[in-house]
């Protein structure tokens, strides 16, 4: 017998007991006294126990999330709905809906509300959260609770809300000035503000004029072999393609390094770059270029989710395919281990591969993560050692380098 029921029988044998004793205490000491308790007790214990017999379990509640994708900062408005199938008269009912595991606080009303229902079938409890802590937060089940007129049985019971179960906070991000990074032949799909480099040293072939063609593109000969103006064909050379590569496993800044690859990703789609993301967790798959707000917020919702991966339970994805046409190979960890960037390396079929070490500013580097710099540095790889308050300038730095 669980502890619930356990209680709720206790109070049944206590109202059994009061209207017991009363009838026998007017039966035995008699007189209109007496009697006049017994009828006074009758209809609230008659009362108490129509709400041990109440079907608690047959209301039906949902929750609507105004905004369930949410960013840090932002609010939204949750809204519980009570309704149930009969209009038997109840003093009260109370609805209180648990936190979400303190991803978000509550900024208005509260989270819990006495209902004088009388007769109504149906109550609302709204209130208002404010995202604290990137993440998918669950709710728990409602928790709902009538009562008697003088407290004797008190009836409770927790139900699974219909609709959204959970609220998914986004990381923060901060400002990120973000340029390409290397440069790589006939890469990328994406035309971005980034200028163009145009190299005219190689045609490949010709094709019909365009009005806005330059005069040295014309293929003369062409020209006068067939009085049609033709244009040469050249290779383009990119240097705007850059494949984001977020190492998942378990390090002191984590959250930082999601912050970081968080706002890389919202300024590259701000300037519809070609850029590719992904994380050596294989439990997530490569998003491709993140060109619009559904891409963005595809990317935005992998890290929402993304916890830390411990060492021994690594499953790391085939990075032959998921490196497959990369272009610049920008990394962010806390920890790059030799094996991991091997790895990398290996699939990158040559191409520039940059290592953003993200460190906490007013902490020394321990001596390992020093020692994996170093190794990096060894294999070619170009390492930066940054805090969060050098996120903006990053990229121009290692542009320069």
């Amino acid at each position: 017998m669980t502890r619930k029921r356990a209680s709720l029988t206790i109070q049944t044998l206590f109202v059994l007991i009061v209207l017991g004793g009363s009838y026998s205490f007017a039966m035995f000491q008699g007189g209109m006294g007496s009697w006049t308790i017994f009828y006074f007790i009758v209809p609230f214990s008659l009362y108490a126990l129509s709400i041990v017999l109440y079907p608690l379990k047959r209301m039906t509640v949902s929750r609507v999330i105004q905004h369930p994708l949410l960013g840090i900062g932002d609010t939204t408005t949750v809204t519980i709905r009570v309704n149930r199938t009969n209009r038997f008269p109840l003093l009260y009912l109370a609805v209180r809906e648990p936190q979400c595991a303190g991803g978000a606080s509550v900024t208005k009303q509260g989270t819990s509300k006495l209902f004088i229902i009388g007769f109504q079938k149906q109550v609302f409890l709204q209130y208002e959260l404010k995202g604290q802590q990137r993440g998918e937060h669950h709710f728990s089940p409602v928790q709902l609770e009538i009562a008697d007129f003088l407290g004797w049985i008190r009836k409770r019971e927790t139900i699974v809300a219909e609709g959204e179960s959970s609220l998914l906070i986004f990381p923060e991000t901060k400002a990120v000035q973000y340029v390409p990074i290397g440069s790589y032949h006939d890469k990328g799909t994406t035309r971005s503000p980034f200028s163009l480099i145009k190299e005219t040293t190689v045609a490949t072939g010709v094709r019909d004029y365009q009005p806005g063609d330059r005069m040295s593109w014309i293929h003369w000969k062409s020209f006068a072999r067939t009085q049609n103006l033709m244009t040469k064909e050249f290779e383009n050379k990119r240097g705007e393609h850059v494949t984001l590569l977020l190492d998942a496993k378990s390090s002191e800044t984590f959250e930082e390094q999601i912050r970081f690859a968080a706002s890389i990703l919202k300024e590259a789609a701000a300037r519809k770059a070609d850029l590719t993301f992904l994380t050596n967790d294989a439990d997530y798959a490569a998003i491709g270029t993140i060109a619009g707000e559904g891409q963005l917020r595809k990317a935005l919702t992998q890290l929402a989710r993304l916890q830390p991966m411990e060492e021994g339970r690594a499953k790391q994805p085939n990075y032959a395919v998921a490196l497959q046409g990369a272009g610049a190979i920008v990394i962010i960890s806390g920890n790059p281990d030799a094996l991991f960037l091997r790895a990398v390396l290996s699939a990158s079929r040559a191409q520039p591969v940059f290592c953003f070490v993200v460190r906490n500013g007013t902490e020394p580097i321990p001596n390992d993560v020093e020692q994996n710099v170093r190794a990096a540095k060894s294999l070619g790889v170009t390492v930066q050692v940054l805090s969060d308050n050098q996120f903006e300038r990053s990229f121009q730095e290692v542009a320069k380098a």
